[in-house]
């Protein structure tokens, strides 16, 4: 999924902190609206993120004008801030509308607080010290990576008709792909280059090589996602839910044979 996003970070640099984080995640080109950018060519961009600073209660205006006079009609987009208030109140109203008239789908939001030494706060040397921290960062990248989740090829695959069996591993035809996998752990064996990363980083032993490499045991899958984190070519999807959840949380209180398993790869 290829990601561009778009900041302004020109007081603390809160925002910037923000925009590496999610970009880690998402391998996104960032970019600063503070910096002269001509021609951007949206169209190889899968996703796109707008980001600032809450000034007098709503997002930069520089970014909104910059918003306003992009071609975003049917584009995945989300946008970010930091903010002085605890509150998130109301303050992505006015981006959101710009994002509505440009006809683009939003599919995420995060805010989090933000260092401040204007105004009143001035009298106590700055509020919401050492914001964002770490754990404003970690949140950052959580957000970054249901967006992968949501947006993801495979992520309605599970609604496809099962075509074949092979190896007691399920198959399915989305277009030109073929993907193996029957409820939780779904392979692009079209994408797949057989690297054997997801056979090395999986605790649970769910991947094996039969001819190909093949997702055998997903009824085991505990949603690390370790997998498909380490996947090179995004070709792994994990279907996460609360079911799986639940799936996994009885068999652990109910069965030694997922800790068994563990200790089989681990040991």
């Amino acid at each position: 999924m290829k990601t561009v996003i778009f900041y302004s970070s020109t007081y603390n640099g809160n925002t910037l902190k923000i925009a590496e984080s999610m970009a880690a995640v998402l391998s996104a080109d960032l970019l600063s609206i503070e910096a002269d950018i001509f021609n951007i060519d949206l169209s190889k961009y899968d996703l796109i993120g707008f980001g600032s600073a809450i000034h007098f209660a709503e997002h930069n205006i520089r970014l909104q004008r910059f918003v306003s006079a992009l071609p975003l009609q049917e584009k995945h987009v989300f946008i970010f801030s930091t903010r002085c208030s605890p509150l998130l109140g109301g303050y992505h109203k006015a981006l959101k509308g710009i994002l509505k008239q440009q006809k683009a789908n939003l599919v995420g939001e995060f805010s989090c607080v933000g260092f401040d030494r204007t105004g009143p706060w001035v009298l106590i040397n700055g509020y919401n010290k050492n914001r964002p921290d770490a754990k404003d960062l970690f949140k950052a990248r959580l957000f970054a990576e249901k967006l992968q989740q949501k947006l993801n090829p495979l992520s309605s695959i599970a609604k496809e008709t099962i075509t074949e069996y092979r190896h007691g591993v399920a198959f399915r035809l989305k277009g030109k792909k073929r993907i193996a996998g029957r409820k939780v752990i779904f392979l692009n064996t079209t994408s797949c280059i057989q690297c054997g990363k997801c056979i090395k980083v999986c605790p649970m032993n769910i991947f094996r090589k039969i001819g190909a490499i093949l997702p055998v045991n997903d009824e085991d899958c505990i949603q690390c996602r370790l997998c498909a984190k380490n996947c090179p070519t995004s070709s792994i999807y994990i279907n996460e839910s609360f079911a799986n959840g639940m799936r996994i949380a009885l068999r652990e209180t109910f069965s030694t044979k997922l800790q068994n398993r563990y200790k089989s790869k681990t040991e």
